[in-house]
């Protein structure tokens, strides 16, 4: 990313996504970035990023190891519950808060992700506030806890597991831009990964 190119922070409601991994870049420290650093600089909007890389990991071939997918559905639901309980940030152990990337990775994804996070940043956006207010974001952990806990047996069902660990990623979009019309679509994925559910068990 250029210098001249305007960072963005994560109440930016124009460029949600492309505001997450600027804030990262912005939040390193000697040339690296940390987790604990990252979820501090995302504050209540913490689990969304999360859903969405989680997600994203569980619904594609990254996730090709057998078992795998199901191992993230439970890391998914363990977050979630706890951001239904009402925890601000994810609780999560040192070591993993300790982990971080380098700075100039960090630029390197951000410069081969611009195009696609920018075409997604212009459909998205704070809007139906009744939807993706406090009340709804608390609904929502729950739903994806419950999607979490269905990619187990859905690892085990040929391509199956894309349909609940998507619907976590479009929580995720939801929550991170706060977008009303996303949360109400991620509810209706359930729906589907529900019918689905029915059909292949």
């Amino acid at each position: 990313m250029s210098d001249s190119k305007k960072a963005h922070s994560v109440e930016d409601g124009d460029a949600p996504l492309e505001s997450i991994i600027d804030e990262a870049i912005e939040n390193s420290e000697n040339g690296e970035v940390s987790l604990r650093a990252l979820l501090k600089a995302w504050d209540d909007r913490s689990y969304g990023p999360l859903f969405i890389l989680l997600g994203f990991v569980g619904g594609t071939p990254l996730a090709v190891v057998p078992g795998a997918a199901a191992v993230v559905g439970v890391v998914i639901t363990l977050l979630a519950l706890q951001m239904a309980l009402g925890l601000n940030h994810p609780w999560l152990p040192n070591v993993l808060l300790k982990q971080s990337i380098s700075e100039e990775n960090l630029r390197e994804v951000r410069k081969k992700m611009d195009k696609p996070l920018r075409f997604v940043d212009h459909l998205i956006t704070e809007r139906w506030t009744w939807a993706a207010g406090e009340a709804m974001r608390r609904a929502a952990a729950i739903f994806v806890a419950a999607l979490g806990i269905v990619m187990v047996p859905f690892d085990a069902v040929p391509f199956a597991v894309a349909a609940p660990a998507w619907t976590v990623v479009l929580f995720g979009v939801a929550i991170t831009a706060r977008d009303g019309l996303v949360m109400v679509l991620a509810l209706l994925g359930c729906l589907a990964v529900g019918f689905l559910g029915v059909r292949a068990f």
